[in-house]
């Protein structure tokens, strides 16, 4: 049967097609975020452990996630160049190696002096994986899908990452919990293990804990190594036929594209809303059992909170995407509702933790999830509205600038434990505050759906053609 769906003919012998593929090439490319994201948020669901098994402190733990955004802000503008000028599949490629090469890194040793140094050289590896690893949907969208499943294609890819988050949240305490239960039902385990405290004078409890945190960075390292070689084996970086009169349209380079976004003010209003409301939220996530624990809440149970959430975050952001490809042109409306319910959702949640209103696991659960539910459901709209915002430069330099500025916010919001006795509260008020920011910036926002318009254009031309020729 054959691959492609052609949708028009030209004289010249080109012609617009759409590849059954192209659901391959987004699924193996969401694997890639889904491994990076969840590699990444490795030790916040593990602090509490971390800090008994390693000997870490609540500053280390934030290190270790702002390696991430470090080397985003450090590598950035050059894997999107990459991306660029070389095609998707060697962007990709790289970007799985590093992510492979970073997770061997973290597992060579469990000693804890020789184990942190390692650990946060892999961390620093994985995040140069994270440019391309997260910011690659529009990308994608754009070169293998029509105009009418961009929007849902770019919160596909988009969901991959929360996806990975969403699992990190309950699969490491849970690794690293029945390590520790294993050990302690099995007799010859245990006196096996004895005897190794012992002799190095660890206690039997940090002696698990340090195993179990080991073997499930090793089941890290090797679907990491499985992800590399299936985008080795087949993965390329465009079709042989575009499925867009737009994708046809040549990009500006990528320098000079990049260059010129400084021009389209009505993007880099865009770029900022983005940057700095997924920037605090991807900050606040990584931070979020440290942030319950303030509530006497367990680190499982703050990890499930976590994995409900994010999931549910998933949910909502392919719903309103497949939902936004039917209105393109009424985003900015949608993202302006979810911001202010989301303001609400938070706002509520901190002034609970502030104890102004009175506990409830109900509300607690709910705030959170819903919050969180709504500001990832508006990523894919806003990196779908600012490629419109931006075209004709390529949606890698689009989008690639509008990733770089949140691993900034990242950055800087997880630099602020670095400080002597800052505590916790301040973080649920960034968060909000950084969301209210951007509520009258969506309200004042205007431009053209440029790229859209183009495709439209030749929606119009092949339905008169038709007509003229009935």
């Amino acid at each position: 049967m054959e691959d492609t769906t052609p949708l028009l003919n030209h004289s010249s012998g080109d012609h617009i097609c759409v590849y059954r593929r192209r659901w391959y090439i987004l699924a193996v490319y969401g694997i890639l975020s889904f491994t990076q994201a969840a590699v990444w948020n490795t030790w916040g669901p593990l602090s509490t452990t971390c800090e008994e098994a390693f000997g870490w402190h609540v500053s280390t733990i934030a290190w270790m996630s702002n390696w991430g955004p470090i080397a985003y802000i450090t590598t950035g503008f050059f894997f999107f160049w990459l991306l660029q000028a070389k095609g998707l599949r060697p962007a990709v490629l790289v970007s799985a190696f590093l992510l492979a090469v970073g997770t061997v890194l973290r597992v060579i040793t469990s000693d804890p002096e020789v184990a942190t140094l390692l650990i946060h050289v892999g961390q620093f590896l994985c995040g140069l994986s994270g440019p391309i690893a997260f910011a690659c949907p529009p990308t994608i969208s754009a070169l293998w899908f029509p105009p009418h499943e961009r929007v849902t294609a770019t919160s596909i890819g988009s969901s991959a990452g929360l996806f990975g988050i969403a699992i990190s949240f309950i699969i490491g305490p849970a690794v690293v919990g029945s390590y520790v239960e294993v050990v302690n039902e099995s007799d010859v385990l245990r006196d096996q293990l004895n005897q190794v405290t012992s002799v190095k004078g660890l206690s039997l409890r940090v002696h698990q804990e340090r195993m179990g945190i080991m073997q499930f960075m090793y089941y890290e390292c090797i679907w990491s190594i499985v992800t590399f070689l299936l985008i080795l084996c087949y993965f390329p970086s465009m079709p042989p036929h575009p499925p867009s009169a737009s994708a046809i349209v040549e990009r500006e380079s990528y320098w000079s594209g990049l260059w010129s976004l400084r021009h389209k003010s009505y993007f880099l209003v865009m770029a900022f809303i983005y940057g700095i409301s997924t920037g605090v939220l991807n900050g606040w996530y990584t931070v979020l059992n440290v942030n319950l624990s303030n509530l006497n809440i367990s680190e499982s149970q703050a990890g499930w909170i976590g994995f409900y959430s994010t999931l549910s975050s998933c949910i909502c952001a392919l719903v309103v995407g497949r939902f936004a490809d039917t209105f393109v042109r009424r985003m900015k409306q949608l993202i302006l509702v979810i911001f202010v319910l989301a303001a609400v959702c938070f706002l509520v949640f901190a002034l609970m933790l502030a104890q102004v209103l009175d506990y409830s696991e109900v509300t607690l659960y709910f705030t959170l999830i819903v919050g969180c539910s709504l500001l990832n459901a508006a990523v894919p709209l806003m990196c779908e509205l600012s490629c419109e915002l931006a075209y004709p430069t390529s949606e890698g330099a689009a989008n690639g600038f509008l990733t770089y500025l949140n691993s900034v916010a990242v950055m800087l919001f997880l630099v602020v434990f670095s400080f002597p006795d800052v505590g916790t509260v301040w973080i649920n008020w960034a968060l909000i505050g950084a969301i209210i920011i951007c509520i009258p910036l969506i309200a004042l926002l205007k431009g053209r759906f440029n790229r859209l318009e183009i495709d439209e254009e030749l929606q119009r031309a092949l339905y008169l053609t038709k007509t003229h020729a009935a």
